[in-house]
């Protein structure tokens, strides 16, 4: 059973229709939730997540461009991090959340990133799931890889869920049937009748191209997300974030709190009990300080002319 949401659109500056779900919680007072996804992934990665926050919470989840519900942009150029980050933005002073907490899968994460850089006035607190400020560049090739290989539909949903399971079954080697299955869902739309990819093809070409050339870090965007509440969610079989790498982001933000799930790869579905358990007791410590005061103006400037 899903979380009742309602789903709407707004236009990005360059005129896009970028589709969102928005998950209405029964009562306020609490930090609101803006679930960004992966790379090819849009709003359903966040149901069962949703699941669990909606009661107490505003959820929004939205598609970005090219991605679900969202339209494709004639420039594959723009399908970069930095567009997609103000894209977000845009969305949340759209919506009037205010400060918010970023839940950020994988791509998503490196918009979580560029947020507290860029807006960090919009930041309550962040997750980063299964990202950090250095990516490896094995895992990249083998998600290019992997998405290069995929066909546009299936003819089945069962063919649909065995072919993820080929794909990624070392990312996830104790999924059952039925939760191959529900991946399957997550990740594709019934088209016709039958599960379709649910991104611009483009969308690969561009990123094949960004990790053809050197990856770049973003650990100065790191260090500024460190000042907020800061969980970080890994899989344990992880190809995307290193050990080495997520013990350089605890040491250079000594609140951070982690947790390395068993049995997942790049990406954990955010269903997992320790996983929802991390979630909640980081959004517990935020709820405790809700509302954030109001920005302190700024004193005004004594004039200098002489009358």
């Amino acid at each position: 059973m899903t979380a009742p949401f309602s789903e709407g659109s707004i236009h990005t500056e360059d005129g896009l229709r970028l589709h969102y779900r928005d998950y209405a919680a029964a009562a306020a007072g609490r930090a609101p939730v803006v679930c960004l996804p992966g790379l090819t992934r849009c709003c359903r990665d966040f149901e069962m997540l949703a699941e669990a926050l909606a009661p107490k919470r505003r959820v929004i989840c939205p598609d970005m461009r090219g991605r679900g519900g969202s339209d494709h942009d004639p420039d594959p150029a723009h399908y970069n991090v930095v567009t997609e980050t103000g894209d977000v933005l845009r969305l949340c002073a759209m919506l009037h959340l205010g400060p918010a907490v970023f839940v950020g899968v994988s791509r998503g994460g490196l918009q979580t990133m560029l947020i507290a850089e860029i807006a960090p006035q919009a930041l309550a607190g962040a997750v980063l799931v299964d990202v950090g400020p250095k990516l490896e560049r094995r895992g990249l090739l083998r998600i290019v890889a992997t998405l290069g290989l995929a066909p546009d539909r299936y003819a089945s949903w069962e063919a649909a869920a065995e072919a993820l399971k080929a794909a990624h079954g070392a990312q996830f080697p104790k999924l059952s049937d039925a939760e191959w299955r529900a991946f399957a869902r997550r990740l594709y739309a019934e088209i016709d009748g039958a599960p379709a990819r649910e991104f611009d093809w483009k969308l690969i070409a561009a990123t094949e191209a960004a990790v053809g050339e050197e990856i770049p870090t973003l650990w100065p965007q790191f260090d500024a997300l460190a000042a907020f509440p800061l969980l970080v969610i890994r899989g344990a079989l992880s190809d995307i974030l290193s050990t080495e790498t997520l013990d350089e982001m605890a040491r250079r933000a000594p609140a951070l709190r982690s947790v390395t799930l068993p049995d997942r790869g790049h990406t954990p579905f955010l269903d997992e009990p320790a996983a929802l358990a991390a979630i909640d007791a980081l959004l517990e410590e935020i709820d405790a300080a809700w509302p954030p005061p109001p920005p302190t103006a700024k004193k005004p400037t004594p004039s200098t002319t002489t009358p």
